[in-house]
């Protein structure tokens, strides 16, 4: 549990090598000062007890040996220190003090002897001066000894003060500490602890909510914003990742949208697609009927069957034929290059009444034959954009529309004027009605009402088609609709 938490979380790892950093530095300081605390400290007893001793040498000098001991009891209580006083011979010298009694200097095997003068053996490690005219540091006993040359007044004999500190204050200073040391364990270890704990998460913390916003991110997520204000390399970082994600997020917006066009566009290209097989297999039908006939009737007159013997007529029929082919293979030849887009299309202004009119009378011949009565109401100043030619092949194939489908002595009424967004114009035919599930199917290719491909009582059934391409080109739109006495086409432009 504990190895995971430390491999998942960086917080975890840094408290852990913090806290153990701290716990090491503090643990290695403790050592030094315990190995360090008796040299330092024996150091600095043998440097000023060797000031003390130059002092009590030169004291002695001006005194007699006779007289010496109330000097060195002084000197012993404010040094704490053990004094020998020995003679050129190494041999030791009673002085009369209390405190520097020779006998408790004395050797286990030398006895003591009473007189002016008491003497035992000395163990030395060095067993000579080299500089008699200063303090020199001897070992006697395992300990640093400082000597000292005296001369006394009146006494022509040159003697040696020997003076060993009382080295116990180390000891207790090094038991002290340890005594101390599983309290100090325990203050060191929390302090680490709390010392860890207080700089691993200040050092985590924004990297914690880096990382959040990174896995956010990594989620397509940027509904966030980082908010950290400090100066360093964190808070730069932050401040890039906002900007990064400003412009993700912008991207992925356009991305989204160019997404969506482009799923509408292959949407769009695939009612296109299925339009144009839906066009060309009834237009493979419709071409397919008249040339049935047309191989027939030739056929018949090559023979000379029955009724084909009468040339002449069926020549008559069989060029009627040829002629309704023909229109087709035209009206279909428009529409290919309408779709296409290689038609370009001349942008005029354009008298909307003068080209109604134009149609009108193009097909006044037609509206006599039919027996119908026209009835117009053209308001002036109507003007549009667009080309004259097609936009006229568009209103000429509603009025074809309206007076072949409408019964001998109807009315025609074309209206021209402004509509609720623009330009608009309308033709109604009376005496007839549209079913009503037949009227989305209207703009559709080679519709036909009656739902059959019989062209007694229409035609190809492109007509309507292609006036929705083309006013579709010119961006107006064209309804159609059932009124209280026939059928109405509206045609809107945009304003």
């Amino acid at each position: 549990m504990f190895r995971k938490k430390l491999r998942e979380s960086l917080t975890a790892r840094i408290f852990f090598i913090t806290a153990l950093i701290l716990f090491g530095a503090a643990a290695i300081t403790f050592g030094l000062i315990a190995w360090a605390t008796p040299i330092t400290y024996t150091a600095a007893v043998n440097n000023d007890l060797t000031q003390q001793a130059d002092a009590l040498a030169e004291k002695l000098s001006k005194t007699s040996l006779a007289d010496c001991g109330p000097l060195l009891d002084k000197f012993i209580r404010s040094s704490g220190a053990e004094v020998i006083l020995t003679d050129s011979d190494g041999q030791l010298v009673h002085t009369g003090s209390k405190l520097s009694d020779p006998s408790l200097y004395e050797d286990e095997t030398s006895p003591a002897s009473s007189g002016a003068r008491e003497t035992s053996s000395v163990t030395w490690s060095a067993s000579t001066l080299e500089d008699k005219d200063a303090a020199v540091t001897v070992t006697m006993s395992g300990q640093d000894t400082i000597a000292a040359a005296v001369k006394f007044a009146s006494e022509e004999d040159e003697y040696f003060l020997y003076v060993t500190p009382r080295i116990q204050a180390e000891n207790l200073a090094i038991q002290a500490l340890t005594e101390m040391a599983p309290l100090l364990f325990l203050v060191l270890l929390i302090f680490s602890v709390l010392c860890a704990l207080i700089y691993s998460r200040y050092i985590t913390r924004p990297i914690v909510r880096l990382s959040d916003i990174a896995e956010k991110m990594a989620e397509l997520d940027f509904n966030w914003e980082c908010r950290e204000s400090r100066q360093d390399e964190l808070g730069k970082l932050g401040q890039s990742l906002n900007q990064m994600a400003r412009r993700l997020s912008h991207a992925l917006t356009k991305l989204e949208a160019a997404n969506q066009a482009l799923l509408g566009e292959v949407e769009r290209e695939r009612k296109l697609d299925k339009e144009r097989m839906t066009f060309f297999s009834a237009a493979s039908h419709e071409l397919k009927t008249p040339v049935t006939i047309l191989k027939g009737q030739l056929s018949g007159m090559l023979e000379g069957i029955d009724v084909y013997r009468d040339r002449d007529k069926y020549l008559l029929r069989s060029l009627q034929v040829t002629g309704r082919m023909e229109k087709l293979i035209q009206e279909m030849l428009s529409i290919s290059k309408m779709e296409s887009g290689k038609e370009v299309l001349k942008q005029e202004a354009l008298d909307l009444p003068s080209l109604l009119h134009k149609q009108l009378a193009l097909h006044q011949e037609l509206l006599s034959l039919h027996g119908q009565h026209l009835e117009t109401h053209f308001s002036s100043n109507v003007t549009v954009t667009g080309d004259p030619s097609f936009l006229g092949k568009a209103v000429g194939n509603l009025l074809s529309n309206a007076i072949l489908y409408s019964p001998e002595g109807s009315r025609i009424r074309v209206w021209c004027g402004k509509g609720l967004h623009g330009p608009a114009f309308s033709i109604e035919n009376t005496g007839v009605h549209i079913q009503e599930e037949a009227l989305p199917h209207l703009f559709e290719a080679f519709y036909r009402e009656e739902g059959s491909r019989n062209r007694s009582t229409g035609g190809s059934g492109l007509g309507l088609y292609l006036v929705r391409i083309i006013l579709k080109r010119h961006q107006a739109s064209c309804t159609i609709e059932n009124t209280n006495e026939g059928v109405r086409a509206t045609v809107c432009f945009p304003g």
